[in-house]
């Protein structure tokens, strides 16, 4: 009965001064919404992590010049410069290794046109030199047509298999086997199409494909590009113990001194899913810190508002200790008008997290997902700054002389 009271003197309290309620919850509301909106959309892309960046074939690693992966950074950038990997590399690994089934090089050159009869595609268009196995060690899978041979790439043919975003801009209404681009100024038959895969994580498209042979691909481009070489484990092989037999070749053919760092990088599906939750990791840290310093100004805003109120009501104080009223019930009226005005500012920040996180999710197509820790967790923070910001307030209530408290005007 006597919590009940407390708490609907409280709400009345609260109803009496509506906007100033909401000014002073202002600094709470703005921290918990700042931590559910950045922690809802975190989630939603961890949530599906695996099949988005999914970005090589099952059981597939790759052995590449920097560890840079898909725009997130996994090593120091300050090193000296490193030497090219070779295509050749891939043949020696597939001599060398027998924990492999297979090894390919490609190679990649960004922002390429291709064109058919007076048609282009936006100079986006990833054109890749790749040897046979590219297209299952990268996930990938023919919807029509073909995929390499070894006749293409040891005859430097100048043929092309082509992704989603080529075909839908150059073919639209008819198939394109057989059918002749160009790229950059040479022609190319189209002898097989990519299935669609969509777009990546970070909005990337992974149908902006044309796949040539790697032979091809270096008489077009040049020779002076770092090749990637996609290694794909034998299925009863240990896949750490692939990458430590494959390490061990590439540095003894790149002359990596013994107790030298290695020269290149490796790279896997998991490497850049643990970048990318080492990255949003640190993004979820900033945004507690930044919840608790707006958090920090709405209990200052609380505790502030909290004095005015004593002072408001000194006389009504001065009555009710009249009558009989203890300290500790002063103290528990007063400190649970504070807990309340936090708990509204904590609610309204999770109605307001929760809006700004779904349209998030709807507009960049990712999953809705907001942990129950975080819900929970914002509701006791929140009552606790409640607690924290209203105890000097409601100790100064409590302490109140009844007399000089009847004489206030």
């Amino acid at each position: 009965m006597f919590q009940s009271e407390n708490l609907s003197v409280a709400i009345e309290q609260i109803r009496y001064g509506k906007m100033r309620t909401l000014l002073t919850t202002l600094g709470i509301t703005i921290g918990v919404a700042t931590v559910i909106f950045i922690v809802a959309v975190l989630e939603g892309y961890n949530s599906n992590m695996t099949k988005e960046l999914n970005i090589l074939g099952a059981n597939t690693f790759q052995v590449q010049k920097e560890d840079i992966n898909a725009g997130i950074q996994t090593g120091p950038r300050k090193r000296k410069a490193l030497k090219n990997i070779k295509t050749e590399l891939a043949e020696v690994i597939r001599k060398n290794c027998d924990l492999v089934e297979a090894a390919g090089a490609e190679i990649w050159q960004f922002g390429t046109v291709v064109s058919y009869k007076g048609k282009k595609t936006n100079p986006n268009i990833n054109a890749v030199g790749g040897e046979i196995n590219f297209f299952i060690n990268n996930g990938y899978s023919i919807e029509n047509g073909r995929a390499l041979t070894p006749e293409d790439i040891s005859l430097h043919k100048y043929v092309v298999v082509v992704g989603m975003d080529v075909l839908e801009i150059l073919f639209p209404f008819e198939d394109p086997i057989g059918k002749i681009v160009r790229i950059r100024g040479k022609k190319f038959k189209v002898i097989g199409t990519l299935e669609k895969r969509g777009n990546a994580t970070f909005g990337q498209s992974r149908d902006n494909r044309a796949v040539m042979p790697v032979s091809t691909f270096e008489d077009v481009f040049g020779s002076n590009h770092s090749a990637n070489i996609t290694v794909r484990v034998k299925k009863d092989a240990d896949f750490e113990d692939a990458k430590t037999q494959v390490i061990g070749v590439v540095r003894k053919e790149r002359k990596v001194k013994p107790g030298n760092e290695n020269d290149f990088a490796l790279f896997s599906n998991d490497t850049l899913v643990d970048s990318f939750e080492s990255i949003a990791g640190k993004i979820k840290l900033v945004a507690v810190m930044l919840g608790l310093v707006s958090l920090l100004v709405g209990c200052i805003g609380v505790m502030n508002i909290m004095l005015v109120t004593v002072t408001e009501r000194t006389r009504e104080i001065g009555i009710r200790k009249a009558v009989g009223a203890k300290q500790t019930a002063i103290l528990t009226q007063f400190l649970s008008e504070a807990v309340l005005l936090s708990f509204i500012g904590g609610v309204i920040g999770l109605i307001l997290g929760f809006s700004l996180a779904g349209a998030v999710s709807v507009l960049i197509k990712i999953p809705f997902v907001v942990p129950a820790w975080v819900v929970v967790g914002a509701l006791v923070v929140t009552s606790l700054a409640g607690i924290l910001s209203g105890i000097y307030p409601a100790s100064r209530a409590a302490r109140m002389d009844p007399i000089n408290a009847l004489r206030y005007e």
